[in-house]
């Protein structure tokens, strides 16, 4: 049997334990790159790359640095500062940090951006108990996507569109040509999240709050603690040498992690066996089995199976809005099992060849596509953003039910606007 077959069908038995959670999360995730191996789709080194990936070493040392800011008195500073400005408002907190870190999203990178956040509300959600971190978090790494993807420069999936469009066509895309749609679909989804989405969340995983109750405990504990001045000072030093070298991009973003992480304990702020104890290892584990995962189907060219079988489908049919909107579908919802740019990789060159044999706009479905690869939250795949929101333990599920609605309707305002502006 063909090793993309394979690695369908192990992804659609892993996607059915993942939703019904018969088995824990991170057993079903090590166990799908175990088949992945055992059955040959790929080697061992490349399904579980994972372990030893950059966003798994972001995302744990970024798990340090809250624990750190937590211990020291830092998080209770900063939470009690935000939340006098938000007047303890969960909605508004969540309003405001969705378009400060969208706008930021536009110009630098997408998960230092999301890192740097996720202490910041986690102080919050420790300092109020009206504060909820699931409430927030998904949010927040949605904004961060949707607003990645009004620049050329905003994520990654925009520069690999820009050069295959350029090697294969000869044409580019400059600085702000997705911006017009990008603004739009970004308005689009604060929108929709301040009038349903937030909402439709905290009724998603209304649930699943286990961790809400484990902070208020630690709330208490924080009251009854006497903070050391010293080491709030050299906590926030930590801090804004940690965002300097994010938003300066001297060091790769997971090495300024780590950096900021290795301080802390240098520093005597937290202790390895604070780390060891409370580090959330399930989601670290989870995290890198999904890359192992997402890894696994890249190697066994499954996108390319599904790009092939939408040619044979199309060949032949020359409506532009119908079969635009079939590669936007389809590159949506390849987006969320293997990377976004490798998504493109498949799905960009199936629409130069209709574009070539109908006389398209390929500058038209280069944006659309684009656009479908930059926005994929369906899973804790998709996306580095989305993954690394693990660490407030969504279900595999919450992703797809909170996020499907907003998705559906920017993938028709994305054919309909593209559709007006390339007549």
């Amino acid at each position: 049997m063909d090793t993309s077959i394979i690695a369908l069908i192990i992804l659609a038995i892993s996607i059915f334990f993942f939703v019904t959670n018969l088995l824990p999360a991170p057993l079903v995730g090590v166990g799908s790159c175990f088949f992945m191996v055992l059955f040959n789709v790929c080697s061992f080194n490349e399904a579980f790359s994972g372990f030893s990936d950059s966003i798994v070493i972001l995302m744990a040392s970024s798990m340090v640095i809250g624990i750190a800011m937590f211990e020291t008195g830092v998080a209770e500073l900063v939470g009690r500062y935000v939340i006098k400005f938000s007047n303890n408002d969960e909605k508004k907190f969540l309003m405001l940090s969705m378009i400060v870190a969208g706008i930021m999203a536009m110009f630098l990178a997408n998960t230092a951006i999301l890192a740097s956040f996720i202490p910041i509300v986690n102080s919050v959600c420790k300092t109020s108990n009206k504060m909820k971190f699931k409430n927030l978090l998904l949010p927040i790494a949605c904004a961060v996507m949707y607003g990645g993807q009004c620049t050329l420069i905003g994520c990654t999936p925009q520069l690999t569109a820009n050069a295959l469009l350029s090697k294969m066509v000869g044409i580019e895309m400059g600085m702000w040509t997705l911006t017009p749609i990008g603004i739009v679909l970004f308005i689009i989804f604060l929108l929709y999240i301040y009038f349903f989405g937030y909402e439709r969340g905290k009724k998603i995983w209304a649930d699943s709050m286990d961790d809400d109750i484990e902070l208020e405990n630690d709330y208490a504990y924080v009251l009854q603690k006497k903070y050391d001045k010293k080491n709030i000072v050299i906590m926030f030093i930590i801090c804004v040498i940690m965002l300097f070298l994010y938003i300066s991009n001297i060091i790769p973003i997971a090495m300024t992690a780590l950096f900021s992480a290795m301080l802390c304990i240098l520093f005597k702020l937290i202790t390895v066996e604070d780390v060891v104890k409370k580090l959330r290892w399930d989601t670290v584990v989870f995290l890198a089995s999904c890359l192992g995962i997402a890894n696994a189907l890249t190697v066994s060219k499954v996108g390319n199976l599904m790009g092939e079988y939408i040619a044979i489908v199309l060949k032949g049919y020359n409506n532009q809005t119908v079969i635009l909107l079939s590669l936007v579908i389809l590159t949506l919802f390849i987006s969320q099992f293997i990377t976004n740019s490798t998504a493109i990789i498949i799905t960009l060159p199936i629409a130069f060849s209709l574009c070539d044999a109908y006389n398209f706009n390929h500058l038209m479905f280069t944006i659309g596509i684009t656009y479908a690869a930059s926005i994929a939250c369906l899973t804790p795949l998709s996306a580095a953003q989305i993954t690394m929101t693990q660490v407030a333990r969504y279900k595999f599920s919450d992703y797809f039910r909170y996020s499907i609605v907003f998705t559906l309707i920017s993938a028709f305002f994305i054919v309909l606007l593209l559709s007006l502006l390339y007549k």
